[in-house]
């Protein structure tokens, strides 16, 4: 993945929440884009959150990711098979 189709993912607006797909065939969830920081040849993905006494969402586990392991993005509203969650068109 080259790293300026990963931060235009992130910056853009609104953002679209995604996915990550890795090359060992994991599936990470990037739902807001503070919830990923990156690097210029890996990122780091918050991978559970937890709430703290005022609601706030907190980062409590992360995987790091080497861009040359991301094999795709995807829109989080999308199926993981391509087909998009909506109610068929008629």
């Amino acid at each position: 993945m080259r790293i300026r189709d990963l931060l235009s993912r992130l910056e853009d607006r609104p953002f679209v929440p995604f996915r990550v797909h890795v090359s060992d065939g994991s599936v990470l969830e990037v739902p807001e884009p503070w919830s990923m920081a990156v690097g210029r040849s890996s990122a780091i993905l918050a991978s559970r959150f937890e709430r703290d006494e005022e609601g706030r969402r907190v980062a409590v586990r992360w995987r790091t990711v080497d861009l040359d392991h991301i094999t795709q993005l995807s829109d989080l509203h999308e199926t993981r098979n391509g087909r998009s969650r909506g109610r068929s068109k008629k």
